[in-house]
């Protein structure tokens, strides 16, 4: 039934659209449910969560040999309809399907790289270069974003670098628009070579002019895949959390996988974030098991545990899951989650 949908909305646009126009076009989606069994720490219950759903166009058109825009329109969806806490932002009110705005643009491309600008990711670019479970319950943007660090922005202005023998790197800015001193910039550098993936990042994040200090942060994240193995991790710095200066904070991470049989992958990850105030450390743990029926489709179980400090309050199902629950300070929340995952993408105009 689905296939049948994508397929009438692919001839509709298709009539809309001139084959003079030297257009490609592409709609794409993912459709991502679990059944979670979350202790706050104090008391448990059950959710049946949409995290970080999405419906989206993309494409390019040609303008010469050597130039062509693209372009992205992308939606978050809550296929539970709740609106308020589907792991993309949210809606404005309960019973939406169509919540916030995800990764979308217009921006042009050729020799010289890739030049964009709109509603794009920012601690994301890098945060998800090696996650095991993202956007599932243990999430390494549980801790990475806690403190404040966008996982995406508005109003961004984005270039990349064509790629030279594996080398690329990026540049992201988020311009003040009428708040002196609150504009941000990343700049992420990327090498890549077989199955190894190295990427280091710098982030200042302007406070306002209030504000002496400028949230900063440094990244770097390692990815390398062995037959059927896969270890990875990363660590991140941050300084001067909301321009409080020596409010710091250090996070780690490390994790590993293992393909099992044809379809199946067990995977573990560690990470662990450490504040400067007392009591301000945390420490996540998260195992699952990945079953792949097809490219399409996943069925998996995952169990994440926080341990908080007396002084801090991480989530366990926070980042990218719906249904976040917020424990209380020193609490340490755990879930088990039994999720589906659906992707698909069909080429509208070729």
């Amino acid at each position: 039934m689905m296939n049948r949908q994508i397929t009438l909305l692919a001839a509709c646009i298709t009539c809309l659209c001139s084959p003079a126009q030297a257009i490609e076009l592409n709609i794409y989606g993912q459709g991502h449910l679990s059944v979670d069994s979350v202790d706050d720490g104090q008391d448990s219950s059950i959710y049946v969560a949409s995290n970080s759903s999405r419906l989206g166009f993309n494409g390019d058109h040609q303008i010469n040999s050597d130039l062509k825009i693209i372009f992205q329109y992308e939606t978050g969806v809550d296929l539970t309809a709740q609106g308020g806490n589907d792991g993309n932002g949210g809606a404005e009110s309960s019973g939406q399907i169509f919540t916030k705005g995800r990764p979308s643009f217009l921006g042009i491309e050729g020799k010289f790289g890739t030049a964009l600008a709109g509603h794009m990711p920012f601690l994301d670019q890098y945060a998800n270069d090696y996650n095991l479970f993202a956007d599932q319950v243990g999430d390494l943007g549980n801790l990475w974003e806690a403190s404040g660090i966008p996982g995406r922005s508005d109003n961004v202005v984005y270039y990349k670098t064509p790629d030279f023998s594996g080398f690329d790197a990026a540049v992201t800015y988020v311009p003040e628009e009428g708040v002196d001193d609150s504009d941000y910039y990343l700049l992420k550098g990327n090498y890549v070579r077989d199955d190894l993936k190295l990427g280091v990042m710098y982030t200042s994040i302007g406070q306002g002019e209030m504000v002496d200090k400028d949230h900063t942060a440094a990244a770097v994240t390692l990815g390398y895949h062995f037959g059927r193995f896969s270890v990875g991790g990363g660590y991140q710095s941050e300084m001067d959390i909301g321009g409080s200066p020596g409010n710091d904070r250090d996070s780690f991470s490390l994790g590993g996988s293992m393909e099992v049989g044809d379809k199946g992958k067990i995977k573990a990850q560690f990470a662990v974030s450490s504040g400067e105030g007392d009591a301000s450390d945390a420490t996540q743990i998260a195992v699952g098991y990945d079953y792949q029926f097809d490219t399409q489709t996943t069925l998996y179980i995952a169990y994440a545990n926080m341990d908080n400090d007396d002084n801090v309050n991480f989530s366990v199902n926070g980042k990218g899951h719906g249904d976040k629950v917020v424990p209380l300070m020193g609490n340490d929340p755990h879930a088990i989650s039994l999720g589906i995952v659906y992707s698909f993408s069909h080429a509208v105009v070729k």
